[in-house]
C-alpha cells in the first residue's frame, strides 16, 4: 500500500509508502526507521544489515567468478619475468582514465615497462582500434590489456593477435555482445553470478582488484588502500550500483580521497565550493566533470598525467587546464541544451506528450557533451535520451536512461542499421550513418514500448513523473541521533538512493531566492536551514508553513541540512 499526493510545486505526484510496507527487521540492533529503510533497499537480514551499516566489515569476494582471472595474472606476472612492453589501451571517461591509471601504476611497481594510451574522442574515436593498436605494437608492446572497452570488439581483437602479435587481456564491465572475443584472457564482471558482489564494478573497481592480485603475487606491498581513492571515482562516476563490493570501495575511497597524495587531486578538491565533507556528491558533481572534460574537449591524456604526476607544481597546472576546459565544456553544454529542448518542443504530440525515447541532434553540437545532455534530458524528462553529433561524416551518439529502461537492449534491437554500439543499462553509446538516425529513432522508440509493454519496474513510474517517499516524519523528530544513523546509511549513489522524507506542516521564518541566476531556493524553517534546487520560483509562495519532500545533505561548511526535492504550499 501507498497513498499519493498531486499537489506538489513541480507537478509530480508524491507516492508514500507505508510502515507496514517495509516492516523493521526482527533482531536488528537499530531503530525501527533504519530497518524499514533497509529493507526498502533489498536488505532484510541481520547480517546482511550489520555489513550494510557497517561497511568496513566487508571482506573482499574471490575475484576468479571474474572470468579468466588467473590467465589474465599470470600473463602480466610472465611479461614482468621477460621485460616485455604492456600497453594499457583505456577510454577517455572517468571509468576509463582512473582504470588505466590504477592499471599502469601497479604494473610499473611491479617492474613492468608499462605504456598507457587514452584515444583521442574525434582523432581515434571510442573504443579499440585497429590502427592505434598497431602503432603500440610497432612501438615494441607484446601485451595489451584493455580498460573498459574491448569486450565488444572481436574483429579489432582478433586483428592485434594475428596482425600484431599481441597477447590480449581484456578488463571491461560493459555488456558482451552474444559472442566473446577469441583468444584472449577476458576478465569482466558481467561472467560472475547474478548478485554476486563483484557482478557490478566498474572498470576501475576491477582494476583496483587487478592491481591489489599484482601486488600480492610479485610485491610485499598489499596495502588495501592503495588506488582505492581513484577506484571511488570510478564506480561513482560510471553510475553503477553501489552494493556488494562497490559500496565498500566508495565507502573506503572517499576515505582515501580525503588524504590523497595526489596533488593534482588535492588541486581539483581545493577548487570546491566551502568547506563541506568530500562523498559521493563531490565526486559527481566536483571531480568528475572536470576529469572528463579533458577527453570532452580536448585529450584525455591530460586527466591521465594529472592524476598520476606526482610534482606538486606539474600537477597543478596540469589541474589548471582541466577547470579552463570545464568552464568551456559549461558553455557549450548550456548551448546544446538550449538547442536540444527546442528540438523536443517540436516532437511533443497533440497533447504535448515527448516520445517515449529523446532522440534529438545537430552538427553544431560539440561531441564531447552529448553524453552530459543526455543525462540532463533524463532527468528533466524521466525518460531515457540519446544525443547525437557528426563527427567525419558519422553519427555519434550518447544515451543516458530513466528508471527501468535498458539502453543496450535498444541497441541490440537495432544492430543493422548501427555501425557500432555498447554500454550498459543506464549509459550506452552508437555510431552510425546520418541517413539512418530517422529509423533508429523510429526503432528505439519501439524497443521501449515493448520494455515499457512487459511491465519493466520503474519505468512508469519514471513516466509518470512519480516521487517515491520513504517515510513521512515530523521535522522535530530529526535530532542529531536519527541524522547519524541515516548517515550511517551512506555512501548514496546508484542503487542506494539518500532516503527520501515527507515532512507537512513545516514553520518557515524566511524564504528566498539564491544563485546567479535567482532559480534556486533557500529556506529558514524551524530548526534547519534548507535549499531547493531549480524552486526558486516558489519562493514568492510560501507562507508561515510548507510540506516538504526532501533529503539529508551536508552543508558547505560540513553541518547537516536538508535539501528539498518539492513542496506544497
Amino acid at each position: 500500500m501507498v497513498r499519493e499526493r498531486s499537489d506538489g510545486w513541480l507537478g509530480r505526484t508524491w507516492r508514500i509508502a507505508e510502515p507496514h510496507d517495509a516492516p523493521p527487521i526482527e533482531g536488528l540492533d537499530a531503530p525501527t526507521f533504519v530497518g524499514r529503510l533497509l529493507r526498502q533497499r533489498g536488505v532484510d537480514t541481520v547480517p546482511a544489515a550489520q555489513e550494510f551499516l557497517n561497511p568496513e566489515w566487508y571482506q573482499p569476494a574471490e575475484p576468479s567468478v571474474l572470468g579468466d582471472w588467473h590467465e589474465a595474472i599470470e600473463r602480466i606476472v610472465l611479461a614482468a619475468a621477460r621485460d616485455e612492453p604492456v600497453a594499457i589501451y583505456g577510454d577517455y571517461d572517468v571509468d576509463g582514465i582512473t582504470g588505466t591509471a590504477i592499471l599502469t601504476e601497479a604494473l610499473r611497481e611491479v617492474g613492468v615497462d608499462a605504456r598507457p594510451f587514452i584515444p583521442h574522442r574525434e582523432r581515434e574515436g571510442y573504443g579499440l582500434q585497429d590502427e592505434a593498436v598497431g602503432q603500440l605494437a610497432a612501438d615494441g608492446a607484446r601485451v595489451l590489456i584493455t580498460a573498459d572497452c574491448g569486450i565488444t570488439a572481436l574483429n579489432e581483437i582478433a586483428s592485434a593477435r594475428e596482425q600484431h602479435g599481441l597477447d590480449v587481456v581484456v578488463l571491461d564491465h560493459h555488456e558482451p555482445a552474444e559472442a566473446m572475443p577469441q583468444g584472449a584472457a577476458i576478465v569482466s564482471p558481467k561472467q560472475a553470478p547474478s548478485g554476486h558482489p563483484l557482478s557490478a564494478l566498474s572498470t576501475g573497481g576491477l582494476a583496483y582488484r587487478f592491481a591489489q592480485a599484482l601486488a600480492e603475487r610479485l610485491s610485499t606491498d598489499t596495502d588495501r588502500n592503495r588506488w582505492l581513492d581513484l577506484a571511488a571515482m570510478s564506480t561513482v562516476a560510471d553510475v553503477v550500483p553501489l552494493k556488494g563490493e562497490n559500496r565498500w570501495i566508495v565507502h573506503q575511497g572517499l576515505r582515501a580521497l580525503r588524504s590523497t597524495e595526489r596533488p593534482g587531486l588535492r588541486a581539483l578538491l581545493k577548487g570546491r565550493r566551502g568547506n563541506g565533507p568530500i562523498d559521493t556528491e563531490t565526486i559527481g558533481f566536483q571531480l568528475a566533470p572536470k576529469i572528463n572534460a579533458a577527453g570532452r574537449l580536448a585529450d584525455a591524456s591530460l586527466a591521465l598525467e594529472m592524476l598520476m604526476e606526482r610534482q606538486p607544481g606539474a600537477a597543478r597546472e596540469l589541474a589548471g587546464r582541466l577547470e579552463t576546459l570545464n568552464e568551456e565544456r559549461r558553455r557549450l553544454t548550456a548551448d546544446a541544451m538550449s538547442d536540444a529542448e527546442q528540438q523536443i518542443r517540436r516532437q511533443l504530440d497533440a497533447s504535448g506528450q515527448a516520445p517515449l525515447v529523446l532522440f534529438v541532434g545537430s552538427e553544431e553540437i560539440h561531441h564531447g557533451i552529448v553524453g552530459i545532455v543526455a543525462g540532463r534530458l533524463a532527468d528533466q524528462w524521466s525518460r531515457p535520451a540519446f544525443v547525437w553529433s557528426v563527427v567525419d561524416g558519422e553519427a555519434r551518439a550518447s544515451g543516458r536512461s530513466a528508471a527501468g529502461f535498458d539502453l543496450v537492449r535498444m541497441l541490440d534491437a537495432s544492430r543493422e542499421l548501427l555501425v557500432r554500439g555498447g554500454g550498459h543499462m543506464m549509459a550506452a553509446g552508437f555510431s552510425a550513418d546520418p541517413s539512418r538516425l530517422g529509423s533508429l529513432m523510429a526503432r528505439f522508440n519501439e524497443a521501449a514500448q515493448a520494455q515499457l509493454d512487459a511491465g519493466e519496474a520503474g519505468a512508469w513510474a519514471a513516466l509518470e513523473g512519480r516521487t517515491e517517499i520513504d517515510a513521512q516524519v515530523p521535522l522535530s523528530a530529526m535530532t542529531r541521533q536519527t541524522v547519524g544513523w541515516i548517515e550511517r546509511l551512506a555512501p548514496f549513489g546508484e542503487g542506494n538512493p539518500a532516503p527520501t522524507f515527507l515532512s507537512n506542516g513545516v514553520g518557515v521564518r524566511q524564504a528566498k531566492t539564491m544563485g546567479t541566476d535567482r532559480s534556486h531556493l533557500r529556506l529558514d524553517l524551524d530548526g534547519w536551514s534548507a535549499v531547493g534546487w531549480r524552486l526558486g520560483g516558489a519562493a514568492a509562495e510560501i507562507g508561515s508553513q510548507v510540506d516538504i519532500v526532501w533529503r539529508l545533505r551536508r552543508g558547505l561548511r560540513g553541518q547537516p541540512e536538508l535539501e528539498v526535492i518539492d513542496l506544497a504550499v
